[in-house]
């Protein structure tokens, strides 16, 4: 799956949203029994929705092997490097 993104105050994921982040380089979600459930990925600056992607904001994404996609709040994001930028998400429970 394609992660989607959503404005901050979504709370029925049936639609595209704001956009599926098809230039995404790289999503990585990891889950600690009983503690964490967070996101990270990366955005190439020269992405197609790279001006949506801000902190507050919700990204969708499948998260193991079940197909079952969870929402994400955007905490933050760093700087670009080599014109990537790193993002930051917690779980939304």
């Amino acid at each position: 799956m394609i992660p989607i993104l959503y404005e901050s105050n979504e709370i029925i994921f049936t639609n595209n949203g704001l956009g599926r982040l098809r230039d995404i380089i790289d999503c990585r979600v990891t889950e600690e029994r009983n503690g964490v459930f967070e996101c990270d990925f990366s955005y190439p600056v020269t992405g197609r929705n790279y001006n949506e992607i801000q902190p507050e904001r919700i990204i969708l994404v499948e998260h193991d092997d079940t197909g079952r996609a969870e929402p994400f709040d955007i905490k933050s994001k760093s700087e670009p490097i080599n014109g990537v930028v790193e993002f930051h998400a917690v779980h939304i429970s």
